[in-house]
């Protein structure tokens, strides 16, 4: 272990970055990990087939993925939806903090979340010499031009913006994701359903889009988007998965290729298996879980795709490779419209959330525990598992400290690095005092050990902290009870007192870690 530690810590002080040097500069003997995130969209930790031995779906690929990583099993989105989970990982900072709030979500034209001036993990990666890549699902927000632009208050909040019009579609958006870090940019601003539909390439649309619903329905004889979209030419569900596929492979090649003696970061974030559930043809029948099991084996086949791209380019050893979920799954027998299926999305016996209970957006574990997989070959074990509790805002001080990169105070104000974890030098409980769950109705939950406290009542983070607001309790011993069926709240008043105390010192703060 002395041996392994003393080659990490030379590999740090070795990188130009620690150095001091150009990041353009020749390569040295150990030249820096490139990073890739692969995001999946509304996947269970029961969906991946190593995690659940009762799954009805094949997993080939991440289950070769899972053999050759570090398996984190107490892994949590930072949210247990789309937006905040995203928000999370960026940032390094809980989305209850922003403008919208405990339970906010973005509308299809809201604007851009991420506040001005902030440091994300591409900022951070780029600082540090990295070329940096976005392929995928964004839903951060985007600042369209208007052509009226007295309507920018009214379409910040608007939930479904319909002036489709007074938006200036073929001009380049005032604010995007490469006003975030990213050097490269390619795919759509939100969920597969929501405005517009259309591919969006470094903060410009692709195709301008001028197809009603209906007209799209009419032209490609279905479309399971919403019934009021505003549509590019050519832009169909089916072409949706495999072009992100093919662009995020595109990414690592031409960075490969073209910049040789420069690091690559790529944050791929796919729109599988939210919904619309449709999988492509050829996945059709795949699994042994209705359309839910074949979209999973198709996004399965996509994360092959670029994990093969990485071998080809004799880049895989010294990449590294995270997979993840922005948060749990729907609960299928009741969480989709039926315009939002191609085939049977019926349940099937399989069970997306393995051992846990819940659902997307909820407090419940199958809300926010996600399958976590690290790959860093010849530097961090391969198949074992870490079951220190680790948050998405734990990603972006975790490379920092690999890069040796010091945050200052006002960077991932609630996150902690993992990297001792990583390297097998420490993997305690949890690096985090206490994490902090957001259903998506704004009710908070506390993590602290092996107990979850949820606070019902408050809902916003002014009542959280008013003392005055009633409140009542659940706690949960996770280590005896995963699917959270006893509240044990009576059983132990100080601890409930101390971490609700600790969750309202958490919003009074606007940080959850000590870092000065």
């Amino acid at each position: 272990m002395r041996r392994t530690l003393f080659t990490l810590a030379c590999w740090l002080v070795l990188t130009p970055m620690a150095a001091g040097k150009d990041v353009s500069a020749a390569p040295s003997e150990t030249p820096r990990p490139n990073v890739v995130i692969i995001l999946a969209d509304d996947m269970g930790y029961g969906d991946v087939a190593s995690l659940n031995r009762g799954s009805r779906i094949p997993t080939p690929n991440l289950n070769r993925l899972a053999r050759e990583s570090l398996i984190f099993t107490d892994a949590h989105s930072s949210g247990s939806y789309c937006v905040p989970s995203r928000y999370g990982l960026l940032t390094g900072r809980y989305m209850w903090r922003t403008r919208l709030g405990s339970g906010g979500n973005l509308a299809n034209f809201a604007g851009t979340l991420i506040e001005p001036g902030r440091k994300t993990l591409a900022d951070v990666l780029r600082g540090a010499g990295y070329f940096t890549g976005l392929v995928g699902k964004w839903h951060q927000g985007i600042d369209w031009k208007l052509r009226d632009e007295t309507a920018r208050d009214v379409i910040r909040v608007h939930p479904n913006y319909q002036d489709f019009q007074n938006i200036d579609f073929a001009s380049p958006v005032l604010k995007g994701p490469k006003d975030y870090g990213f050097d490269y940019s390619f795919g759509t601003a939100g969920s597969a359903e929501m405005n517009p539909s259309t591919f969006i390439e470094n903060n410009r649309a692709t195709v301008i889009p001028t197809l009603s619903s209906r007209e799209a329905k009419d032209k490609y004889g279905e479309w399971y988007g919403r019934d009021d979209n505003i549509i590019g030419e050519g832009h169909t569900m089916d072409r949706l998965v495999p072009t992100l596929s093919k662009k995020a492979c595109e990414f690592v090649e031409t960075a490969t290729r073209t910049r040789p003696n420069q690091p690559f970061f790529l944050y791929y974030a796919m729109t599988t298996p939210h919904n619309p559930i449709v999988p492509s043809r050829e996945f059709v029948g795949k699994s042994r879980a209705g359309a839910y099991g074949d979209f999973v084996v198709e996004l399965d086949h996509h994360v092959g795709r670029l994990l093969s791209k990485l071998a080809e380019l004799g880049i895989e050893k010294n990449t590294i490779v995270i997979f993840t979920s922005d948060n749990g799954p729907v609960d299928r027998t009741k969480g989709y419209r039926a315009r939002w299926v191609r085939g049977d999305t019926a349940v099937h016996g399989h069970d997306s959330n393995g051992p846990f209970s819940g659902w997307k957006a909820g407090l419940k574990e199958g809300g926010h525990r996600v399958p976590f997989f690290v790959r860093w070959p010849e530097k961090i074990k391969q198949g074992e598992r870490c079951s220190t509790t680790i948050l998405f805002n734990d990603v972006l001080p975790t490379l920092a400290e690999m890069l040796n990169i010091n945050l200052d105070k006002h960077t991932a104000e609630d996150g902690q690095s993992f990297f001792r974890a990583l390297t097998g030098e420490a993997s305690p409980g949890s690096f985090h005092e206490a994490i902090v769950h957001n259903h998506s109705n704004g009710t908070f939950a506390i993590r602290k050990g092996a107990f979850k406290l949820t606070v019902s009542g408050p809902k916003t983070t002014a009542q959280v902290v008013d003392d005055a607001f009633p409140v009542s309790y659940m706690l949960h011993d996770l280590r005896r009870d995963v699917e959270e069926t006893t509240d044990v709240s009576r059983d132990h008043p100080r601890m409930v007192k101390a971490m609700h105390a600790l969750l309202k010192k958490y919003v009074r703060e606007d940080r959850s870690n000590d870092r000065q």
